[in-house]
């Protein structure tokens, strides 16, 4: 019976050292069955095949070895949506929402969106989906990023530019009334070697030199050089609580008559900065 079955693998996941919690093997079941978690929940009884059963053990195997749960049933839910993921983008996590957040707060039709290093897409999909920009670009160096993006925009059913391009080297000029969101690589080699939960997700999406600010400095000097004097342009960054100070000197030393905001994230850590130009 599915009952016995699954108190089998609850036992086993708790030898973990890194164990898979009840959420995950529930995901991970509701995934191999094809049922959603709420199924899998109210039908404890459920039996399911010997093949499944091999599958699941496979999956929980891999979820041992530090893949995680979005990955391997290649599915996420960010700001109320399922997006689809793999292993060529970071998997959304709940504190960029507050970014979103953020920019629904200011965003209006006469402004123009560009998410820079868009990964799955969940950014400028979340924020299309539920406002309405005048347009919106979507924006990464991977192209099998984009091609994950693009699926999403497609099952959600927003309309989205998608460029190849490292940063804004793909713009001549920018729009007037511009938002600009960037979640980029904002971690040092060493915080990446010391996150054991980040092991199997890309590197080019995490991973940054100057302490992780690298490519912040170089897009906010991109911004200097492509702006008009008469342009009005928000962005927002999402970054290591710990780099606040540093980030802002560099963004006083580029722009010193610029704006600079701080918001925290759900642990009650700053994570999101906004500078209005």
């Amino acid at each position: 019976m599915f009952y016995k079955f699954k108190m089998e693998v609850f036992t086993t996941i708790k030898k973990y050292k890194n164990s898979t919690n009840k959420l995950d093997a529930e995901l991970l079941l509701s995934f191999i069955l094809g049922k959603s978690r709420e199924f899998i929940v109210s039908n404890p009884k459920q039996k399911i095949s010997v093949l499944q059963k091999i599958k699941f053990l496979c999956l929980v195997k891999k979820r041992k070895a530090g893949w995680s749960t979005a990955v391997l049933t290649k599915h996420k839910e960010f700001f109320g949506l399922d997006f689809k993921v793999n292993k060529n983008v970071l998997i959304p996590r709940p504190d960029t929402e507050i970014m979103v957040e953020k920019v629904l707060d200011i965003i209006t039709p006469k402004i123009t969106l560009i998410d820079i290093g868009t990964g799955s897409g969940c950014i400028p999909i979340s924020i299309a989906k539920n406002s309405k920009p005048k347009n919106v670009f979507a924006v990464d160096v991977s192209k099998k990023a984009l091609k994950i993006a693009k699926e999403n925009a497609n099952t959600h059913n927003v309309k989205i530019n998608f460029i190849h391009s490292n940063l804004l080297s793909h713009f001549s000029k920018l729009p007037n009334n511009l938002i600009i969101t960037a979640n980029l690589p904002y971690l040092t080699k060493k915080q990446f070697k010391e996150e054991k939960s980040i092991q199997k997700e890309p590197k080019l999406a995490l991973i940054a030199e100057e302490n992780g600010l690298a490519l912040y400095r170089e897009l906010l000097e991109q911004v200097k050089n492509k702006k008009s004097s008469s342009q009005k342009i928000n962005l927002f960054f999402e970054i290591n609580p710990e780099q606040k100070t540093e980030l802002s000197k560099i963004i006083k030393t580029i722009f010193s008559n610029s704006k600079f905001y701080l918001y925290k994230d759900l642990s009650n850590q700053i994570r999101i900065t906004k500078v209005s130009l």
